[in-house]
């Protein structure tokens, strides 16, 4: 993969979080991505921005920390608590994505009236995949952002992207959306009345048949009358995915790509690193969390009177003291190949702590090491 357009080095975490709209995090499941996020509003807010996060599914005491609990009130933003103190700062709010009321909002805000909303909402194959269709939540994610992007009532939006072995799901939805409203089986479903009858009606319209045998033919009729209701929104489906789309790709956008140095984290990440360059989404850095220490040579001499002492806690110590800098020495590597993946853009290495983070003081500190180079020390493992 080649390097980076050089217009990725005008933009820095730092100056995303002083000047961005909207910031996106991105990356593998397990490498602190949501916590990540969560430390962006805090620098954000305390930078004097009233932000927002937008999460998926946290773990239950960073989830505690923000004041999220499960169920429908989740899904609107909660003050987070004793993040800002002082008269210059800004406020933080956190919500955690509900891809099925999402989907609702979308749908009552593109249908041309109650009654058309109503439709669609009420029909039971809606109901059935409103919350599970494949790639729902990536795209309701994006969607969330923008609902929250044009009200107005935010400096900085912040979504935190569900984890995904191919996080590019993501970034293509809204490309998908308009494929599948153009896809053939779409359109022959969508026709108008007369034509539709003559081809669900016909004695070799087999497939359906075959459905009606096994499935019922209650649910071909609700099925029908979904895709024939959707036809009455699809004109602002269109154009609500074609402005996301441009606005992923604006000024105002940052992604943030966040891993850790293990190599199947890696890997992931430098798929979606392609993504984005491809796609020319603007990249403001890549975050590696989790990094061990390397360990201070002993030098060979101390090595070999250790050696030569046979077995006992020395000994033992001294094969820790091997091992651990042999992980330390691979995850290095591993860092040297996303700092070539990021191109330009730049990398915040930041160390495995010897404390979880998921308390709001725990927030502040990541927060300071994200901003702040100097503040990037840590205690570790």
């Amino acid at each position: 993969m080649s390097k980076r357009s050089s217009t990725a080095a005008e933009l820095t975490v730092a100056g995303a979080i002083a000047r961005s709209e909207l910031i996106l995090t991105c990356g593998p499941g397990g490498v602190g991505k949501t916590t990540t996020a969560a430390a962006l509003g805090v620098a954000a807010a305390r930078a004097g921005r009233r932000t927002v996060v937008v999460t998926v599914d946290p773990a239950r005491r960073l989830a505690d920390a923000l004041g999220l609990e499960a169920g429908a009130a989740a899904d609107e933003p909660h003050k987070v608590a004793g993040v800002t103190k002082r008269s210059t700062d800004g406020e933080l709010f956190a919500l955690m994505l509900d891809a099925e009321q999402t989907f609702d909002r979308l749908v009552r805000d593109q249908a041309g009236s109650r009654k058309q909303a109503d439709a669609i909402l009420n029909n039971p194959v809606y109901q059935a995949i409103s919350g599970s269709l494949s790639g729902a939540q990536e795209y309701m994610a994006i969607e969330r952002l923008h609902q929250l992007h044009t009200s107005g009532d935010w400096d900085l939006v912040i979504v935190d992207t569900p984890p995904s072995r191919h996080a590019i799901d993501l970034l293509d939805a809204p490309d998908r959306l308009v494929g599948f409203l153009s896809h053939p089986v779409y359109r022959a479903l969508t026709v108008g009345q007369r034509t539709f009858a003559k081809i669900t009606d016909a004695a070799s319209s087999m497939f359906l048949w075959a459905v009606k045998r096994l499935a019922g033919p209650q649910i071909v009729e609700d099925t029908v009358q979904f895709f024939r209701s959707l036809a009455n929104i699809e004109g602002g489906l269109r154009d609500r995915a074609k402005e996301v789309s441009k606005l992923l790709r604006s000024d105002a956008t940052a992604f943030i790509v966040v891993s850790s140095p293990r190599s199947e984290a890696v890997g992931e990440a430098e798929h979606l690193l392609d993504a984005i360059d491809e796609k020319h989404f603007p990249l403001a850095g890549v975050v590696v969390n989790l990094i061990h220490p390397l360990p201070e040579p002993l030098g060979e001499a101390v090595e070999a009177e250790l050696a030569d002492m046979g077995e006992g806690p020395l000994v033992d110590h001294l094969e820790w003291h091997r091992e651990l800098t042999r992980l330390a020495e691979a995850e290095r590597s591993q860092i040297a190949e996303l700092e070539r993946l990021s191109g330009h853009a730049e990398l915040i290495e930041l160390p495995l702590l010897d404390v979880d983070i998921h308390d709001i003081p725990g927030l502040v500190g990541l927060s300071d090491r994200l901003v702040d180079p100097a503040d990037r020390r840590g205690e570790a493992h």
